[in-house]
């Protein structure tokens, strides 16, 4: 696996990647800022509805 950093030694990548790992993880939103994170949906908001690919044509 490539280090993918130049700015860093591969003993500081390792422990960046090691530290970065629970909070990408974890079940929890990882903004600082609580503001920032999209709402969940309100209960009387209708349930949006995928758009329907058209069928392909024929030949």
């Amino acid at each position: 696996m490539g280090r993918g950093s130049d700015k860093h030694g591969p003993r500081q990548d390792d422990a960046l990647e090691k530290e970065l790992e629970g909070r990408l993880r974890g079940n929890h939103p990882t903004r600082a800022d609580e503001a920032l994170d999209a709402e969940p949906p309100a209960d009387d908001d209708p349930d949006a509805e995928r758009p329907q690919r058209p069928p392909p044509p024929e030949d």
